[in-house]
């Protein structure tokens, strides 16, 4: 009988002869005693058992059905202890080798853990219950539930609020971060992973901080931030070959392969993928054979051997099961329907994009769902639907450009810290260096000579940079920074003196003063990152339909003003009307769905001696009758009319 079962047992069933010789005291010191060997022994064991989980962990990172058996064999042992906290520390070890092998028994085993466990347990099993579930949301997210998965990101941030829980908060906000970064939500996806990074850096299991760097890696290859990625990944591939972990260097090896197609060098992805294939066949992971195939499939598809793509994508299919991995079933089958299309099979194509195409938009994963436009446009082009064709095509652009400009904006950002942390580095090492050339400088006419030339190209160059700065403010002074578009002490500018030239040269002159209905509505509703966005489209919906002459510029917070020098009153009638058309047709695809919006606008033409404040004024008049009459509408100035509009004698 084991030294914990010996001693519990002595207490719990004390002889009546031993009762009858001890004194209470006595009694007293021995209980103490028994429950303190008690309690030594259970931590021993208990302690044995957590290392051993690690290894396991470690284990996987080398055959992970070996390690899924190791682990399995850990739970029974925690079983037979009755410890509830190391049988969750199983099940989330677990979850995290399934992770990579299988989601939905990824999800059956946390569901079976939680169900094991009381709502919120006490220590020493609060920490390990804490960190299941924050798998379980990743899990979530990863077969389709997103909503359910991201409302349990937010409850688990609300509890893990000690100073105790930063290891647990690294998780969450890692595992919210890989979802987020994979939707396309690439800004705040960089917070969180940057964020959970530095937490399991200073508390948690190491394997922890190495699984938030793999993360970290592929968020920056998604952003075009390749070669950080690329930096990270090879060092977390060395160090996997260096302590034989296979199954991990197969992973390391796909995300490198990943880097490299963002490079645009296919046959060096398509080695990498082959390499990762090989050492996952050896292992007998299916999973990750389909997804090295599946990107084999893409390279082909890019170097313009769509019959191999073909092939490839049908294998990496074959490898997987819908229910094992929904997110990468959908994507593999978009590969497949991509090949379809490139070989003149678009009616087998479309079915397919069909076949998937609600699972793709509950998701709501903004990259995929551009891949899928994209190809399904190309697909209905080749059936003759041309309408279908033009509005599928025009929703993967509208995708494009919102992720183009997240992606633009993280880089920027980055390379601001590079370059100020690479010019402060510079600036010290300058300083030094003209320090020591100071000092020879005065050995010789011919050094100060070249120094002289040296200083007079700088003080050349510093003007130049100065002149470029000048010049880039005074942009920036008439450019309103979220559309592009003229802010409005530029666009009044061009409004007076347009006004002014219409009445030197006699010519028609009209104005458009355009507002979106109902934009507030549309923060509240969806965020005003979204709401940034629609205010970028419709800018872009809106130039679509001026002249070279023309100017719009953005006045206010999502009002408009367009200028059309030399266009009567009928003539703005009919651009107003387009605009509005335009604009009404346009969709946004947010990360809660798809956004509808319209403009309504009020039209006005310049009269004798007017003043471009009072053209504006009569305009804005008919956009409050517009907004008045129900919104959506193009409405003319309603004023009192002059004798003889401008262009008209």
């Amino acid at each position: 009988m084991p030294l914990y079962r010996a001693s519990r047992y002595s207490l719990a069933m004390p002889s009546p002869v031993f009762q009858a010789k001890r004194s209470a005291r006595c009694k007293a010191s021995l209980a103490g005693l028994g429950l303190a060997l008690l309690a030594a022994a259970a931590a021993a064991n208990g302690g044995g058992l957590a290392k051993r989980v690690t290894e396991a962990r470690l284990d996987a990172g080398v055959d992970p059905q070996r390690g899924l058996s190791i682990l399995r064999t850990l739970r029974r042992e925690a079983s037979a202890q009755d410890r509830l906290d190391l049988r969750l520390m199983v099940d989330e070890a677990e979850c995290r080798v399934l992770t990579d092998v299988d989601a939905s028994q990824a999800l059956a085993v946390t569901n079976a853990g939680l169900v094991a466990a009381a709502t919120n347990p006490d220590s020493p099993a609060r920490e390990p219950w804490l960190r299941l579930r924050a798998c379980r949301a990743g899990m979530l997210v990863e077969i389709g539930e997103t909503a359910a998965g991201r409302a349990e990101f937010e409850e688990l941030l609300a509890l893990a609020v000690r100073p105790a829980d930063a290891g647990i908060r690294g998780l969450v906000l890692m595992e919210r971060g890989v979802q987020r970064s994979r939707s396309g939500d690439w800004h705040i996806a960089q917070q969180d992973l940057l964020s959970a990074c530095e937490h399991l850096k200073n508390q948690g299991p190491a394997l922890d901080h190495t699984l938030c760097l793999g993360h970290l890696a592929n968020h920056y290859r998604r952003i075009g931030d390749v070669d950080e990625a690329l930096r990270l990944l090879q060092t977390l591939h060395s160090a996997a070959r260096q302590r034989g972990a296979t199954f991990d260097s197969a992973i390391y090896g796909f995300g490198i392969g990943q880097s490299l197609q963002a490079r645009n060098e296919w046959a060096e992805a398509i080695r990498s993928f082959e390499e990762a294939a090989e050492a996952s066949r050896k292992l007998g992971d299916r999973i990750g054979v389909a997804y090295d195939e599946h990107a084999i499939a893409v390279s082909h598809l890019k170097l313009g051997h769509a019959q191999e793509a073909l092939a490839y994508a049908e294998r990496a299919l074959g490898q997987l099961d819908r229910a094992t991995d929904p997110r990468q079933y959908e994507v593999n089958v978009v590969t497949r329907a991509e090949a379809l299309v490139a070989l003149g099979r678009a009616a087998e194509a479309n079915a397919e994009l069909e076949r998937v195409e609600s699972a793709l938009r509950k998701r709501g994963n903004q990259p995929s769902l551009a891949l899928w436009f994209s190809v399904r446009a190309t697909a209905l082009h080749q059936l003759g639907r041309w309408r279908d064709a033009y509005l599928a095509m025009a929703d993967a652009r509208a995708i494009q450009d919102q992720l183009q400009a997240l992606r633009v904006s993280e880089q920027s950002a980055r390379l601001r810290m590079e370059f100020n942390r690479t010019r402060d580095a510079e600036d010290i090492s300058a300083l030094r260096q003209l320090n020591e050339q100071g000092q020879r400088l005065r050995q010789t006419q011919a050094v100060a000579l070249f120094l002289f030339v040296i200083v007079l190209a700088a003080v050349f160059m510093v003007a130049v940079r100065k002149f470029r700065q000048a010049r880039h403010l005074q942009t920036l002074a008439s450019t309103d920074e979220l559309t592009g578009l003229a802010n409005r002490r530029a666009l009044m500018a061009f409004a007076n003196e347009a006004v002014e030239r219409a009445h030197r040269d006699e010519v028609a002159l009209a104005v458009l003063m355009i507002d979106i209905d109902h934009f507030k509505r549309i923060n509240d509703s969806h965020g005003h990152a979204v709401g940034d966005q629609v205010l970028r489209l419709v800018s872009r919906v809106l130039t679509a339909d001026l002249r070279a002459r023309d100017r719009l510029g953005r006045v206010g917070g999502e009002e408009f003003v367009a200028v059309l020098p030399g266009a009567t009153l009928a003539q703005a009638r009919q651009v107003a009307e387009r605009m509005r058309s335009a604009v009404d047709a346009a969709r946004l695809i947010g990360p809660s769905g798809e956004v509808r919006f319209t403009v309504s606008i009020g039209v006005a033409g310049a009269r004798t001696a007017e003043t471009a404040d009072a053209l504006l004024e009569r305009a804005d008049a008919a956009l409050y009758g517009a907004k008045q009459g129900g919104r959506n509408a193009v409405v003319m100035d309603q004023a009192e009319p002059e004798p003889v509009p401008l262009g008209m004698a």
